[in-house]
């Protein structure tokens, strides 16, 4: 039915409270082959049914695609996102002291996650680690020694499909610390925090992703890993393909 006033703006005016509009629904090869078409329109909006993985750099998913003028690209929904840890408020990481030889940078890993992509994916990872500074070897004695800590925590794959880095950190967050007096902060007061963050583009495949924490001096100390309350490490997937 048309009709009586359509919107001057629009070429197409469709009104509706019961029905909606039913895009063609196509088998696409790969996002950079423009079949079924016999070209790449920008423009074009398609569903795609089927699951085409032939093509291991351009595959494509059951999904709503528009193109580009050159390849296809899949309209993420907020579905599509996946949390792959993180997304409460309880606190992960449990009191974990270390004691820094002088000298000696020391990387500890403070938690371990796996996870599997099912598809292309941007991974974007965060954290918010907390510690504490003390004398070497002691939970409760100040520091007071004049000496800058340097501390940073990253994460780091030590599983990961070819051509991605592994044993390499990224996302690194670094804080220094330093007193020269004795009336200093306590494993009890005066946490500090870092935040290590990155986004990455990430193939399909399986991950295992480390956190690490990485802490040196001039002279010995004891940092406390997870001091705090509010420790939180983040890993959350959004399709790409």
């Amino acid at each position: 039915m048309g009709l009586s006033a359509p919107n001057t703006n629009a070429e197409l005016d469709i009104t509706s409270s019961t029905k909606g509009i039913l895009l063609p629904r196509v088998a696409l090869t790969a996002t950079n082959n423009p079949a079924p078409l016999t070209a790449h329109v920008a423009g074009m909006m398609v569903y795609n049914t089927v699951t085409n993985t032939s093509v291991a750099a351009n595959p494509v998913y059951p999904g709503e695609y528009y193109n580009d003028g050159t390849q296809w690209q899949r309209k993420s929904a907020l579905n599509d996102v996946r949390m792959i840890t993180g997304g409460t408020i309880a606190d992960i990481l449990s009191s974990t002291p270390v004691d820094i030889a002088a000298g000696t940078p020391t990387t500890t890993t403070l938690s371990t996650f796996s996870f599997t992509l099912d598809r292309p994916s941007s991974v974007e990872f965060s954290g918010n680690i907390s510690m504490s500074f003390n004398a070497s070897g002691d939970s409760t004695i100040p520091l007071g020694d004049s000496a800058i800590k340097l501390v940073t925590s990253n994460f780091v794959f030590t599983t990961a499909p070819s051509g991605i880095a592994v044993n390499t950190p990224f996302g690194d967050s670094t804080i220094t610390y330093m007193n020269a007096t004795t009336a200093n902060i306590t494993t009890i007061i005066g946490n500090f925090y870092t935040a290590p963050h990155a986004t990455l583009l990430l193939p399909a495949g399986n991950y295992v992703v480390n956190v690490n924490g990485l802490a040196s001096s001039s002279n010995a100390f004891r940092v406390t890993y997870g001091s705090g309350v509010r420790d939180m490490v983040q890993i959350k997937a959004t399709p790409t393909k």
